[in-house]
């Protein structure tokens, strides 16, 4: 796998989105990687290492500053990240920040409620179903100045709806703040989505 880079749009500005390959859906027919993906997702060997040591390989191509700070989403059923036990993307996160000598630090982003799972949800309803709910902890909050860049990171994007509901929440309180993301794979067929376009 070699990385890969786009955009993704907010408002008027465009983030620097990397991703490893796309993601082909199960009901689009049988695809090696995208069933090795979901295990990496379920946290199942061999996979899950494969899938972090692939990361750290192509990451010496992403400018990464040492006080970047490495966030992630959160999964649907979740409103704030346990530390035991680690989810897949704990791993990861972690794993970069250690070679990268960045923090990881999941817990600054929180929910307001579980939310439903984006499978089978269109554009329109995931956009309403994660309608204000992420916010950031006020605990610890890294200072606005000077501006700290963040990395996100992410398993699968489909629509991008997560992905740029976490951008608004960051950018209220980190307005000055470089952001890049970051996601295994990205999907490669969406019915919601139309495809000769950007993700902007």
């Amino acid at each position: 796998m070699s990385l890969q880079e786009t955009s993704i749009a907010y408002n008027d500005s465009l983030y620097r989105y990397y991703y490893l390959c796309k993601y082909l859906p199960l009901s689009a027919g049988v695809d090696p990687l995208s069933r090795s993906l979901l295990k990496f997702k379920r946290g199942i060997q061999p996979d899950l290492d494969a899938w972090i040591e692939s990361t750290l390989e192509v990451f010496h191509n992403i400018p990464l500053s040492p006080d970047t700070i490495i966030i992630r989403a959160l999964r649907h059923d979740e409103t704030q990240v346990h530390e035991s036990p680690p989810a897949s993307l704990d791993l990861l996160g972690q794993a970069l920040a250690a070679t990268f000598q960045c923090q990881f630090r999941p817990s600054l982003l929180c929910k307001s409620r579980t939310t439903l799972s984006n499978k089978g949800l269109t554009r329109n309803q995931r956009e309403t179903e994660l309608n204000d709910v992420y916010s950031l902890a006020q605990e610890n909050l890294p200072l606005p100045d000077p501006p700290t860049p963040f990395l996100l990171i992410d398993d699968i994007l489909t629509t991008g709806t997560t992905i740029r509901t976490i951008i608004h929440t960051l950018h209220q309180a980190f307005p000055l703040s470089p952001l890049q993301i970051f996601t295994l794979a990205r999907v490669e067929i969406d019915p919601d989505v139309n495809h000769s376009a950007n993700l902007g």
